[in-house]
């Protein structure tokens, strides 16, 4: 008998998914049409003073800020109130006293398959950026419906 080999055995597990694959075909796929922000949050970053042992590249610390998101999705607006929480063991008084709304990293819970992208000069979300103004966000449905969200934060406290 002869024996099969790995490619010989990747092809055959190919050839016998295939019906499986094309009995699900993306037709039959729900297209979402929700473009919505349910929530933003606010992180702060910065250099650890440690070095990765390996690269020797700084090791970046991070600290999720207290925030409280207000949606109002008729007028496509979040606001934030954002609470920078007490000093601890890494993050330092002297850390949580350099936190600015104008050096912090955003993220955005969005719609199920929505897509997220920056318009008129908004940061990236998830890079460092100035939230001293609102920033202008347009979300994209899985269908293509398209939204233009305002995120701004109302409230910054120490």
């Amino acid at each position: 008998m002869k024996r099969i080999n790995s490619k010989q055995f990747s092809w055959l597990t190919i050839l016998l998914c295939m019906p499986l694959l094309m009995a699900c075909g993306w037709e039959d796929m729900p297209a979402y049409e929700e473009a919505e922000i349910s929530q933003a949050v606010f992180y702060y970053r910065w250099d650890s003073g440690k070095k990765d042992a390996i690269t020797g590249e700084p090791i970046v610390a991070e600290k999720q800020l207290s925030c409280s998101s207000e949606v109002d999705s008729e007028q496509a607006v979040v606001n934030v109130t954002v609470k920078i929480p007490a000093a601890d063991a890494t993050f330092t008084e002297a850390i949580r006293n350099q936190v600015t709304q104008k050096l912090l990293w955003g993220t955005a819970r969005i719609s199920t398959a929505a897509r997220i992208a920056p318009t008129d000069g908004a940061p990236e979300l998830g890079t460092p950026g100035d939230w001293t103004h609102a920033n202008k966000y347009i979300v994209t449905a899985a269908d293509g419906t398209k939204k233009t969200w305002t995120i701004r934060i109302t409230a910054f406290n120490h």
